[in-house]
């Protein structure tokens, strides 16, 4: 577990959101202005990006190796379960859209770079039962990974307390998020083999490489997010709903309210054609009043890792954690994914959770293993 070994204020980043230095805004300008110097729009509309590069693609060094016994790993465990097909099918359909394409041979000569996948089942999913997800942080020992090699861009983390403050403003809310939005986005062909994979199948080895920009790169929802703004920027239709869009977008997901049942069907009409124009499919419409365009306007649904109850418009925080028995086993690594688990971008719970941070600094400093059962004076204090 990566936390295990840094140090504890850094598990606590996300308590200062939107508090940044004058450097990380400067850097971050640079990055929109690199972005906007490469990127292309093409014929039907779709965006065409480049990685953000730290430096020279040919260092990324080839990690086939690596990837190849990661990819054995998955089908000895995945190829014969009830959900395999599943997932060929997910691929299958990608080359159908063009998502994905067959690397010619020739080109397997030139210095390539793998991405490991792994199947994600979520059988409550209301829209993808079965995705891959794919890993590029994986590196071979002395060797860079490719989410090294890649800017990340600006923190877009920072926007999600202004996004929910916006969206309680109104008596009307309003839900949605961008269909495959990472997939709508094409990768210039240069950057195509650094995002090459092993396709999922028995015995034979079929290389793929990606065509549009991968969920799991780290630079992927700047990318995103930065193609979204200049569509935006650059609509010259329906200035009301592109500035409400340009502040309720977090990724794929538009979070947003209005005042009157009226606006709510305009908005969403309106903003269904903008986002269209750059190839996004704004859809799964939700809204706590009922509306011919919202899917789903009662009950419990999910809005930027928050619960929001629609029929008593209220939030609240996903709290998942095991409740506590005599026979629990109280350890630094309990402790430490316990409070983790609490997601509080709006504050709701400090108060209830201050407390269990400030008794996890004591224990980070204590000589105890990370298995090893507290004593009952630690066990205690966390207890209570």
């Amino acid at each position: 577990m990566h936390s295990m070994n840094v140090p504890i204020n850094k598990l606590w980043q996300l308590e200062v959101l939107g508090i940044s230095s004058p450097t990380e805004k400067e850097k971050s300008d640079l990055d929109l202005n690199d972005f906007n110097d490469k990127m292309k729009i093409l014929p039907d509309g779709r965006y065409e990006v480049e990685l953000p590069w730290k430096y020279d693609s040919k260092n990324l060094p080839s990690n086939k190796e690596l990837v190849w016994k990661r990819h054995e790993r998955m089908i000895n465990r995945f190829g014969k379960g009830e959900f395999f097909s599943y997932y060929q099918k997910v691929f299958q359909d990608w080359e159908k859209l063009n998502i994905i394409e067959r690397v010619p041979d020739f080109e397997l000569n030139r210095e390539c770079h793998y991405l490991s996948h792994r199947p994600v089942i979520k059988l409550d999913s209301q829209t993808t039962k079965i995705r891959p997800v794919f890993d590029a942080s994986a590196s071979q020992k002395g060797n860079p990974s490719l989410n090294e090699c890649l800017f990340k861009g600006i923190n877009l983390t920072e926007l999600i307390p202004d996004i929910l403050d916006r969206f309680r403003m109104y008596p009307i809310g309003i839900s949605a998020d961008i269909e495959k939005a990472f997939l709508m986005l094409s990768v210039a062909p240069k950057d195509r083999l650094s995002e090459i994979f092993f396709y999922p199948c028995n015995d034979v080895e079929l290389i793929y490489r990606h065509c549009r920009i991968v969920c799991g790169v780290s630079s992927s929802p700047f990318l995103l997010n930065a193609t979204i703004m200049h569509l935006l920027e650059n609509c010259i239709e329906f200035y009301d709903v592109v500035q409400k869009l340009k502040c309720s977008i977090y990724v794929d997901n538009c979070l947003t309210g209005v005042h009157y049942f009226s606006e709510a069907e305009n908005f969403i009409e309106k903003a269904k054609l903008i986002m269209s124009k750059g190839c996004f499919n704004l859809r799964g419409w939700e809204g706590n009043v009922e509306c011919r365009h919202a899917s789903k306007h009662s009950g419990n649904t999910s809005v930027l890792a928050i619960i929001w109850n629609l029929d008593e418009d209220t939030l609240k925080c996903k709290i998942d954690f095991e409740i506590l028995s005599c026979e629990t086993k109280i350890t630094k690594i309990f402790i430490l994914s316990t409070v983790q688990k609490f997601y509080d971008p709006l504050g709701m719970l400090t108060p209830s959770t201050l407390l269990p941070k400030l008794i996890l600094q004591d224990f980070w400093k204590s000589q105890f293993s990370w298995e090893e059962e507290l004593p009952f004076t630690f066990v205690d204090k966390f207890s209570k």
